[in-house]
């Protein structure tokens, strides 16, 4: 499972595992020196005393390089292993042909390692690698093979799209959004990753968008805290969905939690709360969606925001209700359409009648003091409203699914210290 060990930017931006066998190629060796250590047949042995361990020298270490010298069509991901007996893995370098290096991880025992990433498709790889028995005596191997092809990929959008360190809300959630579906969602979501400073306990879940399409989120248990510096990877360049389909694209970012920002929309008050960091920024008279268009409760947040966007009922499947030009500071909330903005329209009824299609109205100078103070990631809880919860596909709605429903959406099933993974909520 993903570890969590521990810029506010606006507009809108990026959205957007199959195991082949493969014969083991063995090849062992020892210090040199007389002795009737070794193994017979072809395998590389140059001898040694201590096969036996007599004289009280330790047995000659062993690799094994699973593929085989020469394999073809080899699987991008599970199928590389450097593995030693009678000793530990004390070295391996995997290379393409650039050059380029495989990162790797040598399990706890010191017996077995493994690449931290898929392989990418039909690109040969050359491997070599040591290792070293109790004495210190060393053993080398070498091998190469090459990658299966891809007839089929998959991509993926993501948000944030900050790689910067900027700063983004206590509510950000990391959304990935895939071009098709995943079938072997476990197989994907172990190449993501999360670490945050100082750690926190959190998950992925598996979503549908608004539009349909298959999304993985992740957000922590609860919001962030100002100050903490997130880093999250999504290395999928090689990943097998489980159909015979493979990522291309290996990406990430980093980001830092700014300011609390949190406003209570109370749509029975019909007064917004903004407060920064725990103290009250502003209480601010609002109009909210009417009976007839009410507007969503739950936690939303702040996707972007611009001052001047153009409104048409005909988009949101409201008809010809309203064509609004250059409506001012606009805070968008949910993909469906729910915004905070400017309503001078409606001046009469802050504070007094929710009378809007959905939107939560403010007049034209408080809408400003709103604007001003929220960025990407802010939060925005509506309460007493009549409307049910948004869904978590629904812009970064996740904040309304329960803990525990949150974490039963990861493909892993798991959440803890790490960032841990979460295929539930659709959206609405």
């Amino acid at each position: 499972m993903p570890r969590i060990t521990g810029a506010s930017r606006t507009g809108a931006a990026k959205w957007a595992a199959g195991l082949l066998v493969v014969p083991l190629v063995l090849l062992t060796g020892c210090s040199s020196g007389g002795g009737n250590g070794g193994s017979s047949g072809g395998g590389g042995t140059t001898g040694g005393s201590g096969g036996d361990g007599k004289g009280g020298k330790a047995a000659p270490a062993a690799l094994s390089i699973a593929p085989a010298d020469g394999a073809k069509a080899v699987e991008t991901d599970g199928a590389l292993t450097v593995s030693a007996t009678a000793g530990k893995v004390t070295s391996v370098t995997v290379t393409d042909p650039k050059g380029k290096a495989i990162e790797g991880a040598t399990s706890p025992d010191g017996t077995k390692w493994t690449p931290k990433i898929p392989l990418e498709n039909a690109t040969k790889y050359s491997v070599a690698a040591k290792a070293a028995n109790a004495d210190g005596a060393e053993v080398t191997a070498n091998s190469s093979f090459t990658t299966i092809s891809a007839d089929k990929t998959f991509e993926y959008s993501y948000r944030p799209d900050t790689d910067d360190g900027g700063k983004l809300g206590v509510g950000t959630i990391i959304s990935i959004k895939f071009n098709k579906a995943i079938k072997d969602k476990a197989a994907v979501e172990k190449h993501l990753s999360v670490t945050a400073e100082p750690a926190v306990e959190g998950s992925w879940s598996w979503l549908e968008d608004l539009d349909g399409s298959m999304r993985v989120d992740y957000r922590p248990k609860e919001y962030w805290k100002p100050g903490t510096k997130v880093t999250w990877r999504a290395d999928l360049d090689g990943a097998k969905s489980g159909d015979g389909t493979y990522g291309t694209q290996n990406r990430g970012g980093e980001f830092t939690i700014g300011d609390s920002i949190v406003a209570t929309a109370d749509l029975a008050d019909k007064h917004m709360a903004v407060k920064k960091n725990g103290e009250v920024l502003y209480d601010l008279p609002i109009s909210a969606g009417s009976s007839e268009n009410p507007t969503w409760t739950g936690t939303m947040v702040v996707m972007d925001k611009v001052d001047g966007i153009d409104m048409n009922s005909e988009t949101v499947g409201l008809g010809t209700a309203y064509n609004m030009k250059a409506v001012r500071y606009a805070v968008h909330l949910t993909t469906s359409g729910t915004y905070t903005h400017a309503a001078p329209w409606n001046d009469g009824k802050f504070g007094k009648v929710n009378g809007s299609h959905g939107c939560v109205g403010m007049s034209t100078e408080d809408a400003g003091k709103f604007f001003k103070a929220v960025g990407f990631g802010d939060v925005v809880e509506v309460i007493n409203g009549t409307e049910k919860k948004v869904k978590a596909g629904n812009g970064f709605g996740g904040w309304s699914v329960d803990w525990d429903t949150w974490v039963k959406g990861s493909a892993l099933n798991a959440a803890g210290p790490a960032g841990a993974p979460s295929a539930a909520p659709a959206a609405q």
